[in-house]
């Protein structure tokens, strides 16, 4: 007995001598089997950051002035962001292109109510020129982004959409429920786009099942699959008020989207009507330099993070922020061993979402170690005292990518659901729902 185990372990060690590549290769699929672990390719949009010499710029791209229906004139807002150490800021009136926080803006019949009296006020040149060259701050300027715009300017829907870079929604009033149309005449004229609010259209603050209803999360998947130029989704608006879900929506957005080919940003914003508004959310970019080609470039590309003081989902509804805001100051991805680390600052906990689960807790997520609970991507967000910060999405493929099944349609079904869509629509329905809703 003796003889013929020694007999057979001599003719395994010959073999692993004459056939070393067979044995080992062998060996690792079998590790690999026992293991269970997948070969993933993960695309992080933070790929180009160089974390030792590339700036972080607190940044706004959604407030309103006088010029629509805020309630401080343009300087009054200006200054005030200035004064909160603001980077970036983009003018965003309803209906109304912003030409420059130094220069009129050209003002929408009705819409434009507060400048039926009086003319809205400009920064001077010499001002103007003072904050965006920082001249007064250490060099450290305020970019003025170039023609921002909430289109759709008049729906009581709230289905808003902010553009920029482009000469297009000046005084189109909208049509209700309806963002394609202001989201293709953007692009068509070589702009940029992001849908504001969306859990204020899908009415989803008070109930998060319809933020993860299918057909809701299709009205933003289909429209952010056919036009490039749409960035992403406002996932933070200002306190969070009627917007509470609107990462739930991310979230079944990022999963149908991603397979598809493309990322989707959450940005987040302040939305301000008034100067206590500011500094409630807003987005830090990382750029090399504070230039306007750079943020129409991080906004592209997606190198920035979404910051709120008042995360009603995250944390808890009377939560109030206390001190500095927590922040990501570097990222790793290493794909030889298929895991992410971040570093960061101000933050009490890093949890790691997928498919709007949390997944993980910790600096590191070990894609390997919770390959069933991970579809398309992963997510991280920092938890601390003074808010959250939350990443971009970092698609993890295991090269078996699929978009996720969708229901079978049923013509009969879906033909009264466009009737009723089209009802939905008129103002005249809006209206009388609108009122009816006040007097309940």
């Amino acid at each position: 007995m003796q003889k013929r185990t020694t007999k057979a372990i001599s003719l395994l060690l010959a073999l692993s001598l004459t056939c070393p590549m067979a044995f080992t290769s062998a060996a690792a699929d079998t590790e690999a089997d026992i293991q269970g672990t997948k070969d993933y390719t993960i695309i992080s949009p933070y790929e180009e950051v160089d974390w030792d010499t590339w700036g972080t710029y607190k940044t706004n791209l959604h407030t309103h002035s006088k010029a629509s229906d805020g309630n401080n004139e343009i300087p009054e807002i200006v200054e005030e962001y200035y004064r909160q150490g603001f980077d970036v800021l983009a003018m965003t009136d309803h209906g109304v292109v912003n030409k420059g926080w130094n220069n009129a803006p050209e003002t929408v019949p009705l819409l434009s109510f507060n400048a039926i009296l009086k003319k809205p006020q400009i920064l001077s040149q010499e001002r103007y020129e003072q904050i965006t060259t920082g001249s007064d701050r250490g060099g450290r300027g305020m970019t003025d982004v170039p023609k921002g715009i909430e289109m759709n300017a008049a729906v009581i829907t709230k289905s808003h959409v902010n553009g920029f870079f482009a000469d297009y929604g000046q005084n189109m009033w909208g049509r209700e429920r309806d963002y394609e149309t202001a989201v293709a005449g953007n692009e068509a004229a070589g702009g940029v786009s992001f849908i504001n609010h969306p859990g204020d259209l899908i009415e989803s603050s008070g109930d998060i099942t319809k933020a993860q209803d299918p057909r809701n999360i299709k009205i933003y998947a289909d429209i952010l699959k056919r036009h490039p130029s749409c960035l992403g989704i406002e996932i933070f608006n200002r306190t969070n008020n009627t917007t509470k879900h609107d990462r739930v929506l991310w979230d079944g957005i990022l999963q149908s989207v991603i397979p598809t080919g493309r990322n989707v940003w959450g940005f987040s914003d302040s939305d301000a009507h008034n100067l206590d508004d500011i500094n409630t959310s807003f987005e830090v970019f990382k750029m090399p330099e504070n230039n306007v080609d750079n943020v129409r470039r991080a906004m592209e590309q997606g190198t920035f993070f979404a910051i709120s003081r008042y995360p009603k989902y995250e944390l808890p509804g009377d939560f109030e922020p206390v001190g500095n805001y927590p922040m990501v100051s570097r990222i790793e991805v290493n794909e030889d061993n298929d895991s992410i680390t971040i570093q960061g600052t101000d933050y009490n906990k890093i949890q790691w979402v997928a498919n709007g689960n949390i997944i993980a807790e910790g600096n590191t997520i070990d894609l390997n170690a919770f390959e069933e609970q991970i579809t398309c991507y992963v997510r991280a967000q920092l938890i601390g005292d003074g808010g959250v910060c939350l990443t971009q999405a970092f698609v993890v493929d295991d090269g078996n990518m699929q978009p996720l099944p969708e229901d079978q349609p049923n013509a009969i079904v879906d033909f009264l659901y466009k009737i009723l869509d089209a009802i939905k629509s008129t103002r005249i329905y809006v209206i009388f729902d609108f009122l009816i809703d006040k007097l309940n």
